[in-house]
């Protein structure tokens, strides 16, 4: 996933990785957290741990190689694993735990329950765990069109078909000066008692869901944000 898109995915995402960081940030803040680290999980090309304070320890992970190396040439203060957040076990502790962008939406629904344990034992006993995901409302309502959008010189256009009652495949296609990028990125979907379920199982006690800018705490809204600590 993301071998072919990854040179091209700070430009498609141009504006994006601004929203998140500060999102991070500013809910970090809200919940009390005076955050001195932070583990990203899913963190790509490091977009998004660029943006937060220089004076954050960041860890970052990603299982895309590809993505890493681009992270890496950014110079930023940060440290990079290449390794699966299913399974991940770094024998510490942080602050802060983000995994944004739907990143979650990236495995199917029976492998987020590992995903939110791989959180919690990677959590301070006082830190945060901050996700946001799109919800089967979303895709399912987006499923079938096409989206275009020129960035830096770069036409993207994205259409997403539904593979089956939880998974939408995004068919991405990039075309610059001579260059033309075809990918396929699977995303899945969890109904929203389901994620609540399944925080709770893995020791997530208060749980804060928000849509967004006046959007529904619903399967509806087009993407949820979760706030949990223990």
């Amino acid at each position: 996933m993301y071998s072919e898109f990854a040179p091209f995915y700070d430009t498609v995402q141009s504006g994006a990785a601004e929203a998140f960081a500060g999102w991070v940030e500013r809910r970090a803040g809200e919940s009390g957290v005076v955050p001195g680290s932070l583990l990203e999980l899913g963190c790509g090309t490091g977009a998004v741990l660029e943006l937060l304070p220089a004076e954050w320890e960041k860890v970052g992970v990603d299982v895309s190689p590809e993505m890493l190396e681009i992270a890496r040439t950014k110079g930023m203060d940060a440290a990079f694993v290449a390794a699966d957040i299913r399974s991940l076990s770094l024998g510490r502790t942080f602050d802060v735990v983000a995994c944004v962008y739907d990143t979650i939406n990236h495995l199917p629904g029976s492998d987020w329950p590992s995903v939110f344990a791989t959180a919690a034992v990677h959590l301070a006993d006082d830190g945060v765990f901050l996700f946001d995901m799109n919800t089967l409302g979303r895709l399912r309502m987006d499923a079938g069109e096409e989206h275009t959008a020129e960035a830096d010189g770069a036409t993207v256009s994205m259409r997403i078909h539904a593979v089956g009652d939880d998974r939408f495949d995004w068919h991405v296609r990039i075309e610059r000066e001579d260059t033309v990028v075809e990918d396929r990125i699977a995303e899945y979907a969890v109904a929203l008692s389901e994620v609540r379920a399944m925080l709770a199982d893995a020791g997530f006690a208060r749980v804060e869901a928000s849509g967004g800018r006046d959007q529904p705490i619903s399967d509806d809204a087009r993407r949820l944000f979760f706030v949990c600590r223990r």
